[in-house]
């Protein structure tokens, strides 16, 4: 093990999956100088994920809530927490039949759409008509026992294996964690490939339910030691955001923050626009900060509000009579929504709350001016707006796969 004189100690954490050639894992140990962990995520939740982990630290006597049993190559980890209902990850309107009981999801793979089945196809010679018949409907995507009707997610008449968001659930990783794996451009050219690069980035991962049993031991000196069917509840958390250790965010369908029950009751719509509106850069009119983490006024890119902390309904829509660059369009977008709360609702001599997609209009509200001439004249009729009626105008990031506008304005 690497040190730095007697202050810096490299800890260190690899893993492997657990089907790998056992010649290959003791050659791993012996390198490292440690046998490995052996653990599976269906300890905690309905789908299979074996793998090995070797770790610099003893886990044993760390957490409690998990059990120990010693083999001759490896320790296996019994990790053990109540699963969590369907209802918390499967997509509203859809129906898991689960057709044998104590059904586990198999192993998240890759996704790799074919024109034709690869060579020696695992497991299809376990695998009826009807599957291979899906398997193949579906492009060959992944191995054919993974279409068996027991894994499948249904809604008559049709069926589906489990999406990027049930997955991103059942694997620890937070709801919509690889919403922004692409760019908005990219994701409307083709869902399908949007589809498939977020089901191979969770093919490609380790499942956090069971991995947090290393980071917990490895990170023992800065955190607090609980149980770990407590961590299991925080499984919930919006990714990038942390919580009170004390607090917990169950997995489920929409973005959670550990936030005790007796403060949502309370905690409104003015209430979150209040604590966004304290958060915003000194510099600037634009929100940097909303994750509860502090950052330096300077990074970029900004981090996104989320809107689904609203509830959104149309209220105006217009066409526009010539083309003109986005960037403009995106300006002039927001400067119909002031005039709309104007014109509309009878607001004036208050800070208004907008969310844009477009990192460059964020930006020049916020300096107050534009290099691009074009640009300099729109923003001028913005700011002689919010300055005739006492507006000040706080822009906001948003995602442009989260934006709740996107849609119509396609449309």
């Amino acid at each position: 093990m690497a040190e730095f004189r007697d202050t810096v100690k490299i800890k260190f954490g690899f893993e492997n999956v657990a089907s790998m050639d056992l010649s290959a894992a003791q050659e791993i140990s012996e390198a490292l100088r440690t046998k490995p962990y052996r653990l599976d995520c269906a300890d905690s939740v309905p789908m299979h994920r074996p793998r090995f982990a070797w770790v610099s630290e003893k886990v044993e006597g760390l957490l409690t809530g998990i059990d120990f049993d010693p083999q001759a190559f490896w320790t296996t980890i019994i990790a053990q927490a109540p699963y969590p209902e369907v209802t918390q990850w499967i997509q509203p309107g859809m129906q898991w039949l689960e057709s044998e009981p104590h059904t586990i999801f198999p192993t998240c793979m890759k996704s790799i759409p074919r024109s034709s089945p690869p060579p020696k196809p695992a497991g299809i010679e376990r695998c009826d008509d009807a599957t291979i018949s899906r398997w193949t409907s579906d492009a060959f995507r992944f191995p054919p026992y993974q279409y068996k009707e027991k894994f499948l997610i249904t809604s008559n008449p049709t069926w589906r294996l489990l999406s990027p968001v049930e997955r991103e659930i059942l694997l620890g990783y937070g709801f919509r964690r690889t919403a922004v794996c692409m760019s908005a451009s990219d994701i409307k050219s083709s869902m399908r490939r949007y589809e498939d690069t977020r089901l191979s980035l969770l093919g490609d991962s380790f499942s956090i339910f069971s991995f947090v049993v290393f980071a917990h031991a490895l990170s023992i000196k800065f955190v607090t030691r609980v149980p770990y069917q407590h961590l299991c509840l925080r499984m919930g958390m919006a990714p990038g955001f942390l919580a009170p250790a004390r607090l917990t965010a169950p997995v489920g369908r929409s973005l959670q923050y550990g936030t005790p029950l007796k403060f949502q009751a309370g905690f409104g719509v003015r209430d979150l626009n209040s604590t966004l509106l304290k958060r915003t850069d000194h510099t600037g009119s634009d929100v940097r900060l909303v994750s509860g983490e502090q950052l330096s006024s300077k990074i970029f890119p900004r981090q996104a509000v989320c809107a689904q902390w609203w509830t959104w309904e149309p209220s105006f829509r217009l066409r526009w009579k010539q083309k003109a660059h986005i960037n403009l369009l995106e300006l002039e977008a927001i400067l119909l929504a002031c005039k709309y709360l104007v014109s509309r609702l009878g607001v004036s001599q208050s800070r208004i709350f907008h969310i844009s997609d477009s990192y460059v209009c964020i930006s020049i509200v916020s300096k107050g001016r534009s290099g691009s001439m074009v640009l300099q004249r729109k923003l001028r009729q913005l700011a002689s707006f919010v300055l005739a009626f006492g507006l000040q105008l706080v822009v906001a990031h948003v995602e442009s796969t989260d934006n709740p506008t996107d849609a119509a304005s396609r449309a």
